[in-house]
């Protein structure tokens, strides 16, 4: 499953019209995790000791699966459009 994510003849950004993403893995290992969420292994390596990043532990091996990754994504993500809309409306930001 991982390999059509690494694919080389897989979608390069940016997508074009008519052209569709691979299928994303259930889980990825640290080198692709830390690439997709566009930090170095390193930062990933001290977010994931740190408890801070979703992670599982298989035998040895460290994946991050995706579906948390994007949910830490989503949480990190701070929307200037959406804090605006709250401050015209009175509610705190």
């Amino acid at each position: 499953m991982t390999q059509v994510y690494h694919d080389a003849s897989a979608p390069q950004w940016p997508i074009r019209p008519g052209q569709q993403l691979p299928p994303l893995p259930l889980a990825m290992r640290p080198k692709v995790a830390a690439k997709a969420i566009g930090v170095s292994e390193r930062t990933l390596w001290s977010l994931t000791k740190q408890g801070a990043i979703p992670h599982a532990r298989i035998g040895t091996a460290v994946v991050y699966p995706t579906a948390a990754v994007l949910r830490f994504l989503e949480d990190k993500t701070i929307n200037p459009t959406a804090n605006r809309a709250d401050q015209a409306e009175g509610g705190a930001a």
